[in-house]
C-alpha cells in the first residue's frame, strides 16, 4: 500500500511538472513575475492536496481490508473473550474509517472549489466515498463465505478436482468415462 501511494505521488509530480513546463511563460515585467510565482504556489498547493487525497484513498482501502479481516477473525473466534476483543477492535477501526471518510470528502470538495482551473487536462471527477456500516461489512463477508461454500459443494457434486492434487486424479480426467451420459446422471447429496 505504501509503495502504491508513493507511485501515485510520483506520477502526479511528474505529470504536473510536465504540465507546468508546457504552460510556463517567460515574464516580461515584475507583475508577470509575481503572477507566475503566485501561480506556481497555487499549483504546488494543488499538487500537495491531490497527493493527500490519493494517500487518504489508499488508507481508506487498507482500513476496509483490515475491517474485513477483523470480521473473519470474529467469526472464527474460539472463545467469548476473543470475540469481544474483535468487536472492540472492529468498532475502533470503523470509527477511524469514518473520520478518514469525512477528511477525504472535505479535501475533495476543497480541491474542487478552491482550485477549479489548476492542472486541467480533462474534465476532473471527484467521487464521494460512502462508508458502509459494520452490519453491511458483515453481510458482505457472509455473502462471500456463502458463495465459497456453494462453489465447494458444486465442485464436490460434479467431481471437479483442483489441478494441484496428485497425478492419479489428473490421469483419470484424461480417460474416457464408461458411461457416455455420465454428466446427465444426477448425484444425490446427503443431508
Amino acid at each position: 500500500m505504501f509503495l502504491l501511494n508513493k507511485l501515485v505521488g510520483l506520477f502526479l509530480t511528474v505529470f504536473l511538472s510536465a504540465a507546468m513546463a508546457n504552460e510556463a511563460k517567460k515574464p516580461e515585467n515584475a507583475t508577470d513575475m509575481s503572477a507566475d510565482k503566485d501561480q506556481q504556489e497555487r499549483t504546488k498547493e494543488w499538487m500537495d492536496l491531490g497527493s493527500q487525497i490519493s494517500a487518504l484513498k489508499t488508507k481508506i482501502k487498507a482500513k476496509e481490508d483490515n475491517i474485513k479481516e477483523i470480521i473473519k477473525h470474529k467469526h472464527h473466534a474460539a472463545t467469548k473473550a476473543e470475540a469481544e476483543h474483535a468487536v472492540n477492535n472492529l468498532l475502533k477501526e470503523h470509527s477511524e474509517l469514518k473520520k478518514m471518510e469525512e477528511e477525504y470528502n472535505e479535501k475533495t470538495q476543497l480541491l474542487k472549489y478552491r482550485y477549479p482551473d489548476v492542472g486541467i487536462t480533462e474534465k476532473r471527477k471527484y467521487e464521494r466515498i460512502k462508508i458502509k456500516s459494520i452490519e453491511d461489512y458483515e453481510q458482505i463477508m457472509t455473502l462471500e463465505s456463502q458463495v465459497k461454500k456453494s462453489v465447494i459443494k458444486v465442485k464436490e457434486h460434479y467431481g471437479i478436482k483442483d489441478m494441484e492434487e496428485d497425478g492419479i486424479e489428473k490421469s483419470k480426467e484424461n480417460e474416457v468415462p464408461d458411461e457416455p451420459n455420465n454428466l446427465a446422471q444426477p448425484k444425490i447429496l446427503r443431508k
